[in-house]
């Protein structure tokens, strides 16, 4: 669907550094920390951006130098890019009238969209009398309403709190069986929701790319490995990732074989689960423990039912 081919743009004092991409039209996330770039691959995918070098594929077809506005391509950004003078309707609208569409096809399709994402008692309204999860759903809507290819989404809940935030990804999980979507967070649990494929970026390049199970259940080096919430344990000589809920976690026996020893040092009771902070000679780790005879400052052998190696090089 979409291929970057040595994609490169200085931004600012940033710089995307040759980027090879190729997106099916399965749900994509590109996840990674702040900073690393996902916006302006999103803004050069949508032509708001022209890349130094490099260019741009949809469906085999050369876009690079195809405006923004004949890509019919959906871009949702960051800040939702609603008007705050016009009504939900008059946004909606917007485009609309931008392409001449006649007027009663204009009425069909804002009934439609504003149906579809429960917002059609909200045409009335202006954007500012609305909370963040109508407004993200008002710039989804103007976005939807043109029949756009693809839908480009930038940290599209970054800024909900969390019963917006489901509500959204909920209303996400129905668009993305209707049409492409190019998703950016930073949140790797938002990723596990929505994301068939996941597209890791940092500093300016693509570290990772490929099914969601095989990204996050493998993650290549230490640097993905904390970003996803592995602990990064250097045991051996060798350096591996272990998810919280795959350490093992006992009193201390000074049978012990193959086990590392280490001291609780903080614990956060869930109810049915505990969160442990425990020290290592070298190193803190965190694990979920699901018994009820540890405590603070108990001295603990640690085991791993479950590990990756990590590449060192990050």
């Amino acid at each position: 669907m979409i291929e970057l081919r040595n994609i490169s743009k200085i931004w600012k004092e940033f710089q995307l550094k040759n980027v090879n991409l190729k997106l099916s039209e399965d749900y994509t996330i590109l996840l990674g920390p702040s900073g690393a770039g996902k916006s302006i691959i999103i803004k050069c995918i949508a032509g708001i951006l022209k890349p130094n070098s490099g260019r741009i594929y949809y469906n085999g077809e050369d876009i690079t130098d195809i405006p923004p506005e004949k890509r019919n391509f959906g871009y949702v950004p960051q800040n939702y890019g609603l008007f705050p003078h016009m009504t939900v309707y008059k946004n909606i609208n917007y485009g609309l009238k931008l392409k001449k569409f006649g007027k009663l096809e204009r009425e069909k399709r804002i009934k439609e969209i504003s149906e579809f994402l429960n917002i059609d008692k909200l045409l009335s309204r202006n954007p500012p009398t609305l909370s963040g999860g109508e407004q993200q759903r008002v710039a989804i809507a103007r976005a939807l309403v043109l029949n756009p290819k693809i839908l480009l989404l930038d940290e599209p809940t970054s800024a909900l709190d969390m019963n917006n935030k489901e509500n959204i990804i909920n209303e996400l999980k129905k668009i993305g069986e209707l049409l492409p979507i190019i998703h950016i967070t930073h949140d790797f649990l938002e990723a596990k929701m929505l994301g068939k494929n996941i597209v890791f970026v940092s500093n300016g390049e693509i570290v990772d790319y490929g099914d969601k199970e095989e990204v996050f259940n493998n993650p290549k080096n230490e640097k993905i490995a904390n970003f996803f919430g592995y602990n990064v344990i250097k045991y051996n000589g060798k350096l591996y990732g272990v998810e919280p809920h795959n350490i093992i976690v006992k009193k201390y026996d000074s049978n012990g074989k193959d086990e590392l020893a280490g001291e609780i040092t903080g614990m956060y009771d869930f109810g049915h689960y505990k969160k442990l902070t425990i020290s290592l000679d070298d190193s803190t780790i965190k694990s979920i423990y699901y018994g009820d005879d540890l405590n603070i400052r108990d001295k603990v052998l640690i085991s791993f039912k479950k590990y990756v190696v990590l590449n060192n090089k990050s």
